[in-house]
């Protein structure tokens, strides 16, 4: 296989790597599916009617592999995603991070696209596509929001949300590796997106790569002050990001339902 793959151009080289890429973040996913279905599946229900009401409501079966995997997370963002964020935060004027803010929305433009036409939103369809249109043109690949300027940037949407359109229900809550905060539908439609983003295709893994840490370091320069107090003041932090994820999540899935929009998640653990 590797004589194979190193007499191919070497544009079909980084097209088949990048394929194995996507498939590995796939059987990544999947496999935290399987081990959240065999935690679930060993998890004890408690006999107790209150207790078995709480217990159905935190909807967290897999609760201690999850909070595992939260402290990991929480343990990465300490050493790695902070200090870098905080660099970028204090180097880097308001200005150019926000070009940075607007490029990166712009790039994930054809994903909502086709999330909004199978959710049947085709207002959003059309004011995201003419956005992604007018900002990788006249805005020079999405660094100068156009249409935002007149306040029509249209609604993000991905294939958790078109699940729930859908009818599909969350599952139980999922802590992914690196990730953060999530749910058994959320982590089949994050598998989707990343399968059918045309620009995971175009581009070469190096700046698929460049890309998803760009995005990284620019949610978390974004949001390390509310992350920060939201953990000081909570007595459970771990709790509190259960609670918020889903609160965020809701809103987003009553936007996509045509109910109350929503631009933004407060913040995400990624």
């Amino acid at each position: 296989m590797a004589i194979f793959v190193t007499s191919l151009p070497v544009k079909w080289n980084s097209m088949l790597i990048l394929h194995a890429n996507i498939i590995s973040r796939l059987a990544r996913c999947g496999a935290s599916l399987l081990l959240v279905a065999l935690v679930s599946a060993c998890a004890t229900v408690p006999e107790d009617p209150v207790d078995r009401e709480i217990y159905a409501a935190r909807n967290d079966p897999a609760e201690p592999t999850n909070r595992y995997i939260f402290d990991v997370n929480l343990a990465v963002m300490d050493m790695a995603l902070n200090p870098i964020a905080t660099m970028y935060r204090e180097g880097v004027p308001e200005p150019y991070r926000h070009g940075v803010r607007n490029f990166l929305d712009n790039l994930q433009m054809p994903v909502t696209i086709l999330n909004s036409a199978l959710q049947g939103d085709w207002d959003n369809t059309v004011e995201a596509s003419m956005s992604f249109f007018i900002n990788t043109t006249a805005g020079l690949g999405g660094i100068f929001d156009i249409p935002g300027s007149f306040d029509e940037a249209p609604r993000k949407a991905d294939f958790g949300e078109t699940l729930a359109v859908w009818g599909i229900e969350e599952g139980p809550y999922v802590m992914l590796p690196l990730i953060g905060p999530s749910s058994t539908r959320d982590t089949v439609g994050l598998g989707v997106d990343i399968l059918t983003d045309p620009l995971s295709y175009l581009l070469s893994p190096i700046w698929s790569y460049a890309r998803a840490g760009a995005g990284a370091v620019e949610a978390t320069s974004n949001d390390q002050s509310q992350v920060a107090e939201l953990r000081r003041s909570s007595v459970d932090f771990y709790a509190s990001v259960r609670s918020l994820y889903r609160q965020n999540r809701e809103a987003q899935v009553r936007a996509a339902m045509g109910g109350d929009t929503m631009s933004d998640d407060v913040f995400s653990l990624e």
